[in-house]
């Protein structure tokens, strides 16, 4: 299974994962033995791609993804909103954003930027589709994906289990959208994380792994084997990617993730 884990390009924000000098953690994440970096960016506007293709080639990382948490989180952008001038300025940073990532040979990944319903769920969901149906055409052009997280209820979501994930997907209808989903809120939202991944078949195309205390892999009660028996059983040929508190300290989390990850039947 490839492995990643969540990197901060700029230095003064802590990810859930890495942050800090971003060369230094590139190096660190490769001596460790992890295929990629997946990548925490706070203002895509201002990112020096050449200098992260330059850092990542010289490791020889991949970048599976890139991140738009920040977007709702410091900026209040929704893309659920009922305010439409607030969806036009999410849907503009998403687009700038997918043309980042084409830049640097990734995906993007739509999480608490979806937002919440204001009113009804409907309406907010029917938001969610019109402004990813929108940015899925600049995906396309792009040949990147949009990943679509499913999201716990103690966070900002419209989408928060597999099912829901899947719904939004068919009515989109871009082959441009996939589902990403994360162990920590799969502890939360579904009945069964094994078989919600094993519906996920043709839909899935990144995984976080983060344990239910949103700790590294294995700290908590969640049973990783199984789960690398799930993904294997629908040919995920994707990422696992490390989206963790970083504790103790960045670098144990980090070694006990990959260890974890390179520990499974996979």
């Amino acid at each position: 299974m490839k492995s990643s884990i969540v990197l901060s390009v700029e230095p003064e924000v802590k990810p859930l994962g890495l942050g800090g000098d971003f060369e230094k953690n590139a190096g660190l994440i490769a001596e460790l033995g992890f295929d990629g970096a997946e990548l925490s960016i706070m203002n895509v506007s201002q990112v020096d791609t050449k200098r992260i293709r330059q850092t990542v080639e010289r490791y020889q990382l991949v970048i599976p993804a890139i991140g738009s948490g920040r977007y709702y989180t410091q900026h209040g952008l929704s893309l659920s909103t009922s305010d439409s001038e607030i969806r036009k300025k999410a849907m503009d940073s998403v687009k700038e954003s997918l043309k980042v990532a084409a830049e640097l040979n990734s995906n993007f990944i739509i999480g608490v930027a979806q937002g919440k319903f204001e009113r009804r769920y409907e309406e907010g969901f029917n938001y969610l589709k019109d402004c990813l149906q929108d940015c899925a055409k600049v995906a396309e052009e792009q040949g990147v994906l949009i990943l679509l997280e499913a999201i716990n209820r103690y966070l900002p979501a419209i989408i928060r289990t597999v099912r829901e994930g899947i719904t939004m997907i068919d009515e989109v209808a871009s082959p441009s959208v996939k589902l990403l989903v994360d162990t920590h809120h799969m502890n939360i939202e579904e009945k069964s994380i094994t078989e919600s991944i094993r519906q996920a078949k043709g839909y899935l195309a990144h995984i976080h792994f983060s344990d239910s205390n949103r700790l590294a892999p294995g700290q908590g009660h969640i049973d990783y084997y199984k789960i690398a028996e799930a993904l294997r059983d629908i040919g995920y040929e994707g990422f696992a990617s490390a989206e963790i508190l970083p504790e103790p300290d960045p670098l144990t989390a980090a070694k006990l993730t990959i260890e974890l990850i390179k520990s499974l039947p996979y």
